[in-house]
């Protein structure tokens, strides 16, 4: 059906103008969220639940002091075409484009950071996504920066983690049951 954005981080900070160049990745991390085991579950790993409405995945970077970035561009390459990319298919206002197969949805934005110098953007999963193999590439300024790999896995398939059991005595109230 739909793989829904997330909105990016805001607030940029620290990146200085200084000489000309490309932009430099300094650290990345891609991350997995979802509700599971009654709170939410924050991950950084390649592996994606297929849970419509409920998983997520962000890509963060953190580039070194230089010039301001002026653009980002973010390509999401699924296995195979989606059928419905809902919304992102038909408004041309949003910076999405949506590949002829349906195999890519190419985003162009201007970078915002966090407080600590992070640019991130994410998905969520949705009903009619493909499981398998998924990329995202992100180019700073026309320089590919990083290619993020993961795969979105079947609930029945997805790896989950494992849960924390009480301690007995943590329950027991005055010592007793």
């Amino acid at each position: 059906m739909l793989v829904r954005t997330v909105a990016t981080a805001v607030c940029f900070s620290a990146l200085s103008l200084g000489s000309a160049g490309a932009a430099e990745m300094i650290e990345s991390d891609f991350q997995v969220t979802f509700q599971y085991g009654g709170s939410e579950q924050r991950l950084s790993e390649d592996k994606v639940p297929l849970l419509p409405g409920s998983a997520c995945y962000t890509w963060w970077m953190r580039l070194a002091e230089g010039p301001a970035p002026q653009s980002v561009k973010e390509r999401l390459i699924l296995p195979e075409p989606l059928a419905d990319w809902g919304d992102l298919a038909v408004n041309a206002d949003d910076g999405v484009e949506i590949s002829t197969d349906g195999t890519m949805a190419t985003s162009t934005f201007a970078p915002e950071f966090d407080s600590d110098g992070w640019l991130s953007k994410g998905w969520c999963t949705a009903s009619g996504d493909p499981v398998g193999p998924h990329k995202i590439e992100v180019s700073i300024d026309g320089t590919l920066l990083n290619t993020y790999e993961f795969e979105v896995l079947a609930p029945e398939e997805y790896p989950w983690p494992a849960l924390r059991q009480p301690d007995p005595r943590e329950r027991s109230v005055q010592d007793s049951w």
